[in-house]
């Protein structure tokens, strides 16, 4: 963790963004020593219920105020592409995305095809057959169902280098039915519908890689050491509205035991998700019942990145 990125983040909260002084203050911080000695674990988590509750010119730094924050587009098409070529993508070769959301502009030169998640099975088939991907991106509900659809054809099975998984918990089970259908390598991406990509796993790994230099993965356990956990997730780069001890609603496991006996956070085992919230109040078509959930405007928790949609 970056503990000067971090301190400049608290400051530039408590100084640009009227949401985290009264949000602190009515916890009992002190703002007053907020710039040099509150360690961030004594603040208190912010929720999507405290967000929605404030109006949205409060949540925003006044910095960014009426200004399209690039910056943080930027970042989360940097992490897609960084996170895509450590799985396994190779530049160039064919990509097939089960998405909502539109691609961006020159994504045919790059071949790839997007695919709605609105169509049926057999609709699915028919493009997945004739695209014949290399790298297969989509939500894990879907990427099943078109597994299962797969496995009953007669037809000859194209099968991809590599599946992307998101938008649901990949559990073993889960993973095997993919690796066994596609005959491929299997990796999952997690994302945050506020923060885009937040860590993935690459094929043949245990546990998730984050990215540390841009975000402080914490969580909150019943037990401290045992069993699943509160995810919170703090930004460290600045940007229009900055997250600090954010409560995403999702669950993590750590492997405790993997850590021995060092005090470094102990590594991500796997995520899940449990709250269908939305930060703008606003509806969206469900692709993954039990996993819809989308943020911000513009960011999609289970499609692709909002950097990356047109």
């Amino acid at each position: 963790m970056n503990a000067i990125q971090l301190r400049r983040m608290i400051m530039d909260a408590a100084e640009h963004v009227p949401f985290y002084r009264r949000h602190w203050r009515e916890a009992g911080i002190d703002l007053t020593r907020i710039y040099s000695s509150v360690p961030l674990e004594f603040l208190p988590v912010v929720t999507r219920a405290d967000l929605l509750n404030a109006p949205p010119e409060e949540r925003l730094d006044q910095r960014f105020r009426g200004a399209v924050d690039k910056r943080t587009l930027q970042r989360q098409r940097a992490r897609f592409w960084r996170a895509l070529r450590d799985v396994g993508y190779v530049p160039g070769e064919r990509v097939m995305i089960i998405s909502d959301d539109a691609l961006p502009t020159g994504a045919s030169l790059m071949r790839w095809t997007r695919v709605d998640t609105s169509l049926d099975d057999e609709a699915m088939l028919a493009t997945y057959s004739k695209v014949r991907p290399g790298v297969l991106y989509g939500p894990l509900a879907l990427l099943t169902r078109l597994a299962t659809r797969l496995a009953a054809s007669t037809e000859p099975r194209w099968q991809p280098r590599l599946v992307v998984s998101t938008a649901e918990q990949l559990t073993d089970a889960k993973r095997v039915l993919l690796e066994s259908t596609y005959g491929a390598k299997v990796a999952d991406f997690y994302s945050t519908p506020e923060q885009g990509l937040i860590a993935y796993s690459r094929p043949g790994s245990a546990g998730y890689r984050s990215f540390d230099d841009e975000f402080v993965i914490d969580s909150l356990h019943a037990v401290p050491g045992k069993g699943p956990g509160r995810l919170i997730v703090t930004d460290l780069v600045p940007g229009a509205m900055p997250l600090i001890r954010f409560d995403t609603g999702d669950v993590v496991t750590r492997d405790f035991a993997a850590r021995g006996t060092t005090f470094a956070p102990a590594p991500i085992a796997s995520f899940s998700q449990r709250e269908p919230v939305r930060l703008d109040r606003k509806s969206r078509p469900v692709a993954v019942p039990e996993r819809e959930r989308a943020g911000v405007a513009g960011l999609d928790g289970h499609g692709l990145p909002g950097a990356l949609s047109a």
